[in-house]
Parts: structure tokens; C-alpha cells; sequence
């Protein structure tokens, strides 16, 4: 996997685990939360019906950071150590998110980007079966950065790619969730 692509796919997998959260300690983690999200989640997944009313689960945010630790995290985004969400009134989110870069295929990142800590605040807005993160308030390892200029410079350093991404795009929900919406320490899955 060249450099370029890496970059892209941490990004990807910042974005995604932003509109999740932050850090949490693993002694606050429940294998059987997150067993009970990943099995209602697969479950949705597989629904085939199509009715026209909206069923909803809703999920407290002690269940969703035990399902992004044990769970999510482990499948998808290996390079992410952990996730703590703090789930506000009106979509709001905010969060750390730690990543660490190990090995060879990172050995070109500069090292001072391989264990970073992500602060974020923001908004998830969600329409069309998709959904994404509006940043209010980004700082990397302690410093303030401004969420426009990075997502330019994320731009910019996407040089060879034929569809650049922004910190801003959409993203396809999971498979068979309609809507999400965050309220205070919960969030809610329309299928």
C-alpha cells in the first residue's frame, strides 16, 4: 500500500470514528454492549423488507463506545487505539480519537504524526441514508488547528488521486439505517 492511500484510509477511518467519539479507559468497556450492538446491527444489515414506516433502536453511549472499542475498531481501523464519545443534545459530538502508526508501511509518515490524539467537537448531520461530520473545534496532540485549513491541506496533498477527499464528505451509513439521531448520551438508528 503506498504512502498516499495509507494517508487516505486513516483519514477515512478519523472521520468516521470522529463522529463516534473519544477516549474511554477499557476497564469502562462491555463485551456483552458491544456484542448486543454488533449483533442488532448485523441484523439490520441482513432486513430485506422495505416497509413504510421507520423502525429505531436506540443504543446508549456506553453501548456504542463498547461496540467502536471491541468491535469496530478491531475490524476496520487497526490504527486507531481508542474511541470515547461524548453524545450531546441536537446531533452534537465530541471526542478523542488516538491513533497509532506502527511499522514498515508507515515508516515514511513523519514520527511525530505516528502516535497522535485527536480532540474534536462538531455536529453530524444526516440525510439520504448517509451522514457527516461538521467540525467546530480541532486540535491534534494538544494544538488548535483550524478544520478548514487542514481539510485544504488534506486536499492539496492529494495529488495523484483521480477523486480527492474532503474532512467533510459524506459518508453511506451501515447497511439498512435510514437516519441517526444523537441526543444526550444516546443515539438512535432509524431502519
Amino acid at each position: 500500500m503506498n504512502i498516499k492511500n495509507t494517508k487516505l484510509k486513516i483519514f477515512t477511518a478519523l472521520c468516521i470514528t470522529a463522529l463516534f467519539g473519544s477516549f474511554v479507559f477499557a476497564t469502562e468497556f462491555s463485551g456483552p454492549k458491544a456484542k448486543k450492538v454488533d449483533l442488532i446491527l448485523k441484523r439490520i444489515a441482513k432486513t430485506k423488507k422495505h416497509t413504510p414506516f421507520l423502525k429505531k433502536v436506540t443504543f446508549t453511549q456506553d453501548e456504542l463506545n463498547s461496540y467502536l472499542n471491541l468491535v469496530y475498531i478491531k475490524k476496520y481501523t487497526r490504527e486507531v487505539k481508542y474511541i470515547e464519545l461524548k453524545l450531546g443534545r441536537k446531533n452534537y459530538v465530541s471526542g478523542t480519537v488516538k491513533v497509532k502508526l506502527v511499522g514498515k508501511k508507515y515508516s515514511q509518515v513523519p514520527s511525530f504524526l505516528r502516535d497522535v490524539e485527536i480532540d474534536l467537537s462538531g455536529k453530524v448531520e444526516c440525510q439520504n441514508y448517509r451522514m457527516r461530520y461538521i467540525f467546530e473545534d480541532l486540535k491534534i496532540n494538544g494544538t488548535g488547528f483550524s478544520p478548514e485549513i487542514l481539510d485544504e491541506a488534506f486536499g492539496a496533498a492529494q495529488v495523484n488521486f483521480k477523486v480527492k477527499k474532503s474532512m467533510y464528505d459524506w459518508f453511506n451509513l451501515f447497511p439498512g439505517i435510514k437516519n441517526i439521531v444523537i441526543d444526550h448520551k444516546k443515539i438512535t438508528l432509524f431502519y
